[in-house]
């Protein structure tokens, strides 16, 4: 079995394009650039995928970041290959930020050749870590995708993975990978019960931070995106939420004081959310007013704001 196993210790306003709007042009022509593949959330309906996210540099998609449903199509859309990708990364186990991962995978070996490096949580309570995630998903012997037992170094097919699972307990962060032209590190956010990360992509001497799903409860996530040129938040709920939900999600307030205490330079907001049918407070979501929500944003933080729109192409100076 071929697998790098690294378990991580210690751990101005710019409108959106419209969602569907083609940005394959602009982003594969940037320098350096943020892509949004998905600004959605886990509720089906309207035109946006869920959640996942390219750095282009030099006309290359280097880093993916979350596969959550419809970022296959966008992807595609985008103009990105998968062999230009140096690292795939997954913030938590939640269908919205992985189900389309066996889709990017297949026929993986066709495109590429060398490893792809892929990095997701550590496990507790219901979620797997996520070797075994990957284990489940594409063993030859008795995974959901068998025909996939490539990816683990086993019969089949697929672009075998390097592994590298991030300790979404640890106290600090700590690199997931390093290489020329990449360095990207990991920690740890609190999202109720499921274990979750935010990543810190550093390229030409620029910095992108992905928030992942998160509270905004734990002070060290400011200092871990301190300084980011792009920091991106995850604005699922309106100020009005209440309840169990907020143990998973940051009012938009929230959203703002981190940005605003992390000196970031540009807030991309992402991961809109509407009300599940049967949710009785539908107006406790981003989508119900996502333009009230983001002015409760913008009262906390004083940089220019995005709001992020699927294949919308965010250079960076």
């Amino acid at each position: 079995m071929f697998w790098r196993l690294a378990v991580v210790v210690g751990a101005g306003v710019v409108l959106a394009l419209p969602a569907g709007a083609s940005a394959q042009a602009s982003c594969s022509s940037e320098p350096l650039a943020l892509q949004v593949l998905g600004s959605g959330g886990p509720s089906a309906g309207g035109t946006r995928a869920s959640t996942g996210y390219l750095v282009w540099r030099g006309g290359r998609a280097v880093a993916m970041v979350d596969a959550g449903g419809g970022t296959f199509l966008r992807f595609g859309e985008a103009g990105a290959r998968l062999q230009d990708v140096s690292l795939l990364a997954v913030s938590h186990l939640h269908p919205d930020h992985v189900s389309d991962l066996p889709a990017l995978l297949w026929l993986s070996e066709l495109a590429r050749q060398q490893p792809l490096t892929i990095a997701g949580p550590s496990g507790g309570g219901a979620f797997p870590s996520f070797d075994t995630f990957l284990r489940r998903l594409f063993d030859s012997g008795g995974g959901a995708f068998p025909i996939l037992g490539g990816t683990l170094g086993q019969s089949g097919q697929g672009v075998r993975l390097e592994v590298v699972v991030v300790d979404a307990a640890a106290a600090t962060a700590q690199a997931v990978l390093s290489d020329t032209s990449l360095e990207v590190s990991a920690l740890g956010v609190p999202h109720g019960d499921v274990p979750s990360v935010a990543y810190r992509v550093q390229v030409d001497g620029r910095s992108i931070v992905f928030g992942s799903d998160q509270n905004g409860g734990d002070p060290r996530f400011s200092t871990f995106a301190s300084g980011a040129d792009v920091l991106v938040m995850h604005l699922g709920l309106s100020e009005q939420a209440a309840g169990p939900v907020t143990r998973l999600h940051a009012r938009p307030a929230t959203v703002g004081r981190i940005a605003q205490d992390a000196k970031a330079k540009r807030l991309v907001l992402s991961h809109f959310m509407k009300s599940p049918p049967t949710v009785k407070t539908p107006e406790w979501f981003s989508l119900f007013d996502l333009g009230h929500a983001v002015a409760e944003v913008r009262k906390h933080f004083s940089g220019p704001v995005n709001t992020a729109a699927d294949l919308q192409c965010i250079p960076l100076p």
